[in-house]
């Protein structure tokens, strides 16, 4: 996945309001929370994602909302593209920063690296996108940001956590920067294969993440997004995502 995709302040990364020219539409009203696919019309894209991608060239993964059980769940074809789906929110992870989600794989490509740009390719990818103070940006990062503006119309995030699924190169918990930037961080939580084909579940506390990951606290969430990429490797990689929550920790509204 390119450094621009990887980006996606929403969808692939959950990236800053707008969405790409090639997608020219009206600016969505972020919402107080993630807007959940099992409430979505099975057979199309959920209502309240919108697809992201900041490069024309990129051929589009296909988000579709099935039915899996009883339940309704987002399934994402992935056939050597890179583009993803977020949902535009505003959301203070103080206050509700106790994350949890869940996904399923097909399969996993061993050979994926999520350190090197040219196997960077992810069956899943949960990104967050982070408000904050762009004046704070080193000179090589607020470069990139504005070729980045200059080339798509899009202003990346301040900063952007991916919560990934590696090709297994990787252990859980590591952490592996952007190749082009510092502001796109990769945060490994599932590596390699032996898990593929089951439901996973996880909760993660993303103040603490993001601690641990920028060296400082969180801003405002306004971005979440999803992401099955496999243009790097040009793979067929197929997942399928459960709703995904952002709350308080217990006790607390």
């Amino acid at each position: 996945m390119g450094a621009a995709a990887a980006g996606l302040g929403g969808c692939a990364s959950a990236p800053p309001a707008g969405e790409p020219h090639s997608d020219a539409v009206a600016e969505p009203v972020p919402a107080p929370q993630v807007v959940p696919f099992s409430e979505a019309v099975p057979g199309q894209p959920p209502a309240g994602w919108r697809p992201y991608a900041l490069r024309r060239d990129l051929t589009r993964t296909r988000y579709t909302v099935v039915r899996d059980g009883d339940r309704r769940v987002l399934n994402a074809r992935a056939s050597a593209s890179a583009t993803g789906l977020r949902c535009a929110v505003q959301i203070d992870p103080a206050e509700q920063g106790q994350l949890q989600f869940s996904w399923r794989v097909r399969e996993v490509a061993p050979q994926a690296d999520v350190s090197e740009a040219v196997l960077d390719d992810c069956p899943a990818r949960l990104i967050l996108a982070f408000d904050g103070d762009q004046t704070r940006l080193s000179l090589r990062d607020r470069l990139f940001f504005d070729q980045v503006e200059l080339f798509t119309g899009q202003r990346l995030p301040y900063a952007t956590l991916m919560y990934v699924w590696d090709g297994g190169r990787h252990a859980v918990e590591s952490v592996h920067r952007n190749h082009r930037t510092s502001r796109i961080q990769y945060l490994t939580v599932e590596s390699g294969g032996q898990r593929a084909g089951r439901w996973l579940h996880y909760q993660r506390d993303v103040v603490a993440d993001f601690r641990r990951v920028y060296g400082e606290a969180p801003g405002t969430i306004i971005g979440v997004g999803v992401l099955t990429d496999a243009d790097a490797l040009k793979l067929q990689l197929e997942a399928w995502y459960g709703d995904i929550t952002l709350a308080g920790q217990a006790g607390r509204s």
